[in-house]
C-alpha cells in the first residue's frame, strides 16, 4: 500500500523523522551555506550600489545647483525636493519604513515585505537623501535588504532548489532552519544553526559589498577617529567626558521632545490628504533650505560632514557646532515625520560628533574621548539600544576605544528608559 502523497503546501517541519547520513548531511550543510553566501554577495553588491548611485546622484544635482544658484542653492533644492518626496508620496500611497519599523515588523511577521514594488522604494528612497534630507540611507538599505533577503529565502523553501518539493526532501527540511517566521525548524537538520547560515550571507555580503567598491569606487564611508590613549588622560578631559555623557543624553532627551512635538502637528503622509501631505513635505524642505544657508552641515546624513568636521572643527567655532547639533536633531525628526524617511543613526552619530568638538573646544582638552562618549550617549539615548550603537560605532571608532563608547552608550540607554518609564507614569497618572 502507498503511503499518502504529502500536501503541495505542506510546511517542511511536517517531513518523516528519518536520520540523514553523514555524507548527506554534509552535501546538504555545503549547499546551504553555498546558497547564503551567494545571496549574501548579491545582496551587498546591489546595497553598495544603491548608496553609490544615491551618493553620485546627491554630488552631482548639488555640485551644479551651487555653482549656478550660489548661496541660496539649499532653500531652492530643498523646497524643490520637498515637492517631489511630497508628489511620490502622495501618487504610490506608501512611505519608507525607519529601521525600526522594519525590526519590529520583521520580528512580528517573521519577515517583511516591502511597502511597494523595488523601482517605487528606490524611488522613495533616492529623493530625500539626493535634495539634502537630514536622514541616513540605513533605513530605505535595510528594508530593501531584509525584503530581498525574506523573499529570496521564503522562494527556496517554498520552490525548491535543487527541485525541492516533497516534504520528506533532505534539503526541503534543512531550509527550515533558515525559514523566516519558523521557530521550529526540522529537528534532523538542527546542526545546521540560522545563525551559521546568517554568517556565511553576511560574510557574502561584505565580499559583495567589496566587489562593488573595487569596480565602481567606494560608497557611504564614514570617518575613523583616533584611538583613545588612556594613559595620558588628565583629569580635566575625564571630567569634560562624563560632562559631555550627561550632554549626550540632554540631547537624546531633546530629542525625543522635539520628535513628540511634531507628531503632534504633523499627519502621517500615508494618513493625510494629498493636499496636506504635500504641504507638509514642502514645509520641511523650506525649513531646512533655509536653516542650511547659515548652518550648511544640518544637510545630508551627515557622512561627508563628519569627515569633514573631523579635520576643520576648531575653525567651525564652539556656537556654530552646539547650533549644528541642536537644529540637525529637530531638522532630522521633521524630514522623517513629512515624508523624507530615512535613518537617524548617521545624523545622530553627526550631532553626538558635533557637540563632542564643541565640549572639547570650549574646554580646550583632547578630543578623543570627549567626541567618542558625546557621540555614543547621544545615539544610544535615542535609540535605547547601547549593544547597536556599539556595533554602529564600531565603523567610526577604534578597537581601543570601544570600552568607552559601550559604556556611555550603556549608561545613556539607561537614563533613556528611565526618563521613558517616568514619562509613563505621569501620563498615567
Amino acid at each position: 500500500m502507498k503511503s499518502p502523497k504529502a500536501p503541495e503546501g505542506k510546511r517542511v517541519i511536517d517531513a518523516a523523522p528519518e536520520q540523514p547520513s553523514g555524507a548527506r548531511l554534509a552535501r546538504v550543510v555545503v549547499v546551504l551555506l553555498a546558497i547564503a553566501a551567494g545571496l549574501g554577495v548579491a545582496l551587498g553588491f546591489f546595497t553598495t550600489g544603491t548608496l553609490w548611485c544615491a551618493d553620485h546622484l546627491q554630488e552631482l544635482l548639488w555640485a551644479k545647483a551651487e555653482v549656478t544658484l550660489g548661496w541660496w542653492a539649499p532653500l531652492a533644492l530643498c523646497t524643490a525636493g520637498g515637492l517631489c518626496v511630497g508628489v511620490a508620496t502622495m501618487r504610490l500611497g506608501c512611505t519608507l519604513d525607519t529601521l525600526g519599523q522594519v525590526v519590529a515588523r520583521c520580528r512580528a511577521q517573521g519577515g517583511y515585505a516591502l511597502p511597494a514594488s523595488v523601482p517605487k522604494v528606490l524611488l522613495l528612497f533616492l529623493l530625500p537623501i539626493a535634495f539634502g534630507g537630514a536622514i541616513g540611507p540605513e533605513a530605505g538599505v535595510s528594508g530593501l535588504v531584509v525584503a530581498l533577503a525574506s523573499r529570496a529565502v521564503h522562494a527556496m523553501r517554498r520552490s525548491g532548489v535543487a527541485a525541492v518539493r516533497g516534504a520528506d526532501h533532505p534539503l526541503a527540511a534543512a531550509l527550515s532552519v533558515i525559514a523566516p517566521g519558523n521557530s521550529t525548524p526540522d529537528a534532523r537538520y538542527a546542526r545546521v544553526p540560522g545563525a551559521v547560515l546568517w554568517g556565511a550571507g553576511g560574510a557574502g555580503f561584505v565580499v559583495g559589498a567589496r566587489l562593488f567598491s573595487l569596480a565602481f569606487g567606494p560608497a557611504g564611508s564614514l570617518p575613523r577617529f583616533d584611538a583613545i590613549d588612556y594613559g595620558t588622560l588628565d583629569a580635566a578631559t575625564v571630567g569634560v567626558s562624563l560632562a559631555g555623557v550627561a550632554v549626550g543624553c540632554v540631547l537624546a532627551l531633546f530629542s525625543a521632545k522635539s520628535d513628540a512635538l511634531l507628531a503632534r502637528v504633523t499627519t502621517r503622509p500615508t494618513d493625510a490628504s494629498p493636499r496636506r501631505a504635500v504641504a507638509q513635505a514642502v514645509l520641511c524642505g523650506i525649513a531646512l533650505g533655509t536653516v542650511a544657508c547659515a548652518l550648511p552641515n544640518v544637510l545630508f546624513s551627515g557622512q561627508v560632514a563628519t569627515r569633514e568636521l573631523a579635520e576643520g572643527w576648531r575653525e567651525a567655532g564652539a556656537g556654530v557646532l552646539a547650533a549644528t547639533a541642536l537644529t540637525k536633531l529637530v531638522l532630522s525628526n521633521a524630514c522623517v515625520r513629512t515624508g523624507w524617511v530615512g535613518g537617524q543613526f548617521f545624523p545622530l552619530i553627526f550631532c553626538g560628533v558635533s557637540a563632542g568638538f564643541a565640549l572639547a573646544a570650549v574646554a580646550g582638552v583632547d578630543l578623543r574621548l570627549p567626541v567618542a562618549l558625546t557621540c555614543a550617549a547621544l545615539v544610544s539615548g535615542a535609540t535605547g539600544k547601547w549593544l547597536l550603537t556599539t556595533l554602529v560605532l564600531a565603523l567610526c571608532f577604534p578597537p581601543a576605544s570601544l570600552p568607552a563608547v559601550a559604556a556611555s552608550a550603556f549608561v545613556a540607554a539607561r537614563v533613556a528608559a528611565a526618563a521613558h518609564a517616568h514619562a509613563g507614569r505621569r501620563q498615567r497618572a
